[in-house]
């Protein structure tokens, strides 16, 4: 992450939209020409380290939002952002959260209870630092030694690997443990000490469809990391903090030093670059229009096994404890349930959350996914009990406060909605996603009011 600069100059256009981006030394801004109207907007942070593509965001009224146009290094062009391709009327209203800003900053700091509001600044530093991988800095300059800095490459198992798989292994869905936000992670401690991440099961001999945020997984995917009994990792052949001079030679050397037996015949020569064979550059689904390093390491291409519905679920790595695994597992399936549409994910959900729920009595979250699961089944007067406990338990939460008004809302109590949907809007002004929903509602109550009229008559 880095302060909004003079940025290239350029232009995307798609059917009914043109975005124009015009740049100075005193800035870089945006035109968003749609339907006859026209918006400007300053690009305050630029976001990603430029080597494959260059993100933007615009602040408004403290206030995150997400740029809908990404610069491609690799076609030194503009086109539409990951997420915005084939949509239309692409605009400057996704908000920006802090889960979004976890591994593309230093350290962000949210206004508690809101979905893309900041404190001023909205970050304490914008780079990520040293403490991101290495430990609480303050008290390695307190007492300087090696007793107060995490060494990555000294730590075993878990405790090693979580320190890359927290920005490097995205899976399919990241579920926090009660009370926990991402940056509660600490270097030194496994992962589901904070939250646990989920993968699709894929069926041997096949490999998942190619995305840019889940290098762990490819690697452990790759028999060179299956036969190495864990001492193949990350840092096995990455210098995090510089990049070689001369990548191939770099990389090849780190394959010779496993690989130290005859190659089979014909193969190419002992100097020759690896990883152009084995690790090729694929356009990641993900990716937008740019493409990643494949960490699979494989001697012949695998094909990927597609994605369906039903395509079960399991944990990177369990939480210790038995409740735990079951709560955060029930998240998972309700909320890719709700994303693929899968009753039986919902289901499957529903009923472990349930199971724990006495053990997780004073946990918003677990009911906020209650209520999710019950939504789509129309159980609205249960879902608003679920809604209502995890705004209870939560007052702060916009979220928890929006989910109860849209439950309101789906059982047609539209002045119910209005005022919790209302009161959402007075904290949080900018909540885009609550205005359309309070819009929606106040069209439904003037319907109502206008049938009534015409019923009376």
């Amino acid at each position: 992450m880095r302060a909004g600069g003079e940025e290239p100059n350029g232009k995307v256009e798609i059917p009914g939209t043109t975005i124009t981006i015009s740049s100075s030394p005193l800035g870089t801004w945006q035109r968003l020409q749609a339907d006859g109207h026209t918006s400007e907007y300053h690009v305050d942070y630029a976001v990603g380290s430029g080597k494959h593509a260059t993100g933007y965001l615009v602040a408004i009224n403290n206030h995150l939002f997400q740029s809908p146009v990404t610069f491609y290094r690799s076609r030194h062009d503009y086109d539409l952002a990951p997420g915005y391709e084939g949509r239309p009327n692409p605009d400057f209203s996704r908000p920006v959260t802090p889960s979004c800003l976890f591994c593309h900053s230093g350290h962000a700091q949210p206004v508690a209870g809101t979905t893309n509001e900041y404190q001023s600044p909205p970050f304490s530093h914008l780079a990520i630092g040293c403490s991101r991988c290495h430990g609480d800095t303050a008290a390695h300059l307190a007492h300087p030694g090696p007793a107060t800095i995490v060494n990555p490459a000294l730590l075993q198992g878990a405790a090693r690997d979580s320190i890359c798989e927290q920005c490097h292994l995205l899976g399919v869905a990241r579920v926090l443990n009660p009370g926990k936000q991402l940056s509660d992670f600490r270097p030194g401690t496994p992962l589901e000490d904070t939250f646990t991440i989920y993968r699709n099961n894929i069926p041997p001999g096949t490999a998942s469809t190619f995305r840019v945020i889940s290098h762990v997984e490819q690697l452990a995917l790759s028999m060179c990391a299956r036969k190495a009994g864990g001492r193949l990792w990350c840092g096995t052949c990455h210098d995090p903090h510089r990049d070689p001079v001369q990548p191939a030679e770099f990389y090849r050397s780190k394959c010779l030093s496993c690989h130290t037996t005859a190659f089979p015949k014909p193969h190419p020569a002992a100097n020759s670059n690896c990883i152009g064979c084995h690790m090729p550059k694929r356009d990641a689904k993900d990716g937008g229009h740019t493409a990643f390093t494949d960490h699979r390491i494989q001697r012949q291409p695998v094909p990927e096994q597609p994605v369906t519905e039903d395509t079960d679920i399991s944990a990177w790595r369990e939480p210790a404890e038995d409740n735990l695994r079951k709560r955060n597992l029930g998240i998972a399936y309700v909320q890719l349930g709700v994303e693929r549409r899968s009753a039986t994910f919902v289901v499957r959900g529903y009923d472990l959350l349930t199971d724990v729920q006495d053990s997780f009595a004073t946990d918003p979250d677990l009911y906020s996914w209650i209520g999710a699961a019950l939504l789509p089944g129309k159980q609205y007067s249960e879902a608003q009990r679920a809604y209502a406990l995890a705004f209870q338990l939560d007052p702060a939460s916009s979220t928890a406060e929006a989910d109860l008004g849209q439950a309101y809302a789906l059982a047609g109590d539209s002045e119910t909605a209005s005022h919790y949907l209302e009161d959402v809007l007075q904290k949080d002004p900018l909540n885009l996603s609550v205005a359309s929903q309070l819009m929606d509602t106040a069209e439904r109550i003037e319907e109502g009011v206008l049938a009534q009229g015409v019923k009376s008559r």
